[in-house]
C-alpha cells in the first residue's frame, strides 16, 4: 500500500466503490473534466509541468463542454439525479469495514453521539481503512457513458487521457484514514443551535463527530447548503494500458456504468436510520458503501 495518505486514500476507496475519492473536497470537479494520471515514471513531454507531482493523481487540462468537444463528438449534456424524498446520508468506505452497532458500546460512541441525527461505527478487519460520508449528495452523470468513446478515441488528445464521468456534489462531507493500528472509528453528525440565537432566522447548524484522534479526519459543512464539495467522481478511460498506475474505470467495463447511471447513484447511496437498532440488526459485512441494513443493489 503506497504510504502517501492521498493515494492511499484514493485507492482503497476506489477498490470498494469504483470511484475516484478527492482527498481534496473543495477543489472544484466537473462532469467532462479531461486531463491525465500523474505516473511514476518519466513523464511524457504534453505533462511537462508534472514532474515530482505524486503519482496516481488526477491532473486536469480542461472541460469536454468547455472547448467543444463535447459538441464534436455529439456527447450529450450532463444530468444531475437529486435526492428522492429526505435528505439521506451516503457512507463509502474500504472493503475491510465491517459496520457495528453503536448502542451500549461506549468505546464506539463520541462524547456527544446521543445527540447525532446519523452515526455509524465501523471495525476494519486489517490494515488501514477509509470512510467517506456526504450528507445530501447529487450525482450529475454523463449518460450513456459510452457516447465518450469516440472522443477518448481522438488521437489528437494526450496519450492515457481520462474523462469526468461522474460526480457526487455536497454541501457537507468528512472524509477519514485510519492508521495500520485503528481497528473502529464512529463518526456522526450533530445538530447545533445557531451561533447567535437572538437573531431572527437564524437556522440550526451541524458538526461532524468522529470518536478517534488517531488518522486523517477532516470535514467541511457549508452553512448555507450549497453543494460547492466534491468528494467523489467517475474517471473513465477508453485503454488500461496507459492510467494502471491511477483509479480509473475502463469504457470495457461500460455495462456497470449503466447500471449505476440507470438508478442515479448506483449501489453507493443511503437514507441514514435512526442509531437506536440494536447491535445484533446492525452487524453484517460490507464491500462498497455502508447501507444502514440494506443490501446493494
Amino acid at each position: 500500500m503506497p504510504r502517501d495518505p492521498e493515494r492511499t486514500y484514493t485507492e482503497l476507496l476506489f477498490h470498494s466503490s469504483r470511484k475516484y475519492a478527492s482527498w481534496d473536497p473543495e477543489v472544484p470537479v466537473r462532469v467532462g473534466d479531461w486531463g491525465v494520471i500523474t505516473r511514476g515514471t518519466r513523464s511524457p513531454w504534453y505533462a511537462f509541468w508534472a514532474y515530482g507531482r505524486r503519482q496516481g493523481i488526477f491532473l486536469k487540462h480542461g472541460n469536454i463542454y468547455e472547448d467543444g468537444r463535447a459538441a464534436d463528438f455529439a456527447i450529450p449534456p450532463p444530468k444531475t439525479h437529486e435526492h428522492q424524498g429526505s435528505t439521506g446520508i451516503s457512507w463509502v468506505v474500504s472493503q475491510n469495514a465491517v459496520k457495528v452497532g453503536t448502542t451500549g458500546d461506549a468505546s464506539a460512541q463520541t462524547p456527544s453521539s446521543i445527540n447525532c441525527r446519523a452515526q455509524a461505527s465501523f471495525k476494519f478487519s486489517a490494515g488501514r481503512g477509509a470512510v467517506l460520508c456526504m450528507d445530501g449528495d447529487t450525482i450529475t452523470t454523463i449518460d450513456p457513458p459510452g457516447a465518450l468513446r469516440p472522443l477518448l478515441d481522438d488521437t489528437s488528445l494526450p496519450e492515457g487521457v481520462v474523462v469526468v464521468s461522474e460526480v457526487h456534489a455536497t454541501s457537507s462531507y468528512a472524509r477519514y484514514l485510519g492508521t495500520s493500528a485503528e481497528r473502529q472509528v464512529s463518526i456522526g453528525l450533530r445538530a447545533t443551535a445557531p451561533a447567535l440565537p437572538d437573531v431572527g432566522g437564524a437556522d440550526v447548524g451541524a458538526e461532524w463527530l468522529i470518536s478517534s484522534t488517531a488518522g486523517n479526519f477532516k470535514s467541511k459543512i457549508n452553512p448555507d447548503g450549497a453543494r460547492t464539495y466534491y468528494p467523489l467522481f467517475r474517471l473513465v478511460a477508453l485503454d488500461g494500458a496507459h492510467v494502471s498506475n491511477g483509479p480509473v474505470l475502463l469504457l470495457s467495463d461500460e455495462s456497470a456504468l449503466r447500471r449505476g447511471n440507470r438508478t442515479g447513484n448506483g449501489p453507493f447511496r443511503c437514507k441514514s436510520r435512526p442509531t437506536t437498532e440494536s447491535p445484533e440488526s446492525e452487524n453484517h459485512t460490507v464491500s462498497g458503501s455502508i447501507i444502514n441494513g440494506e443490501s446493494p443493489s
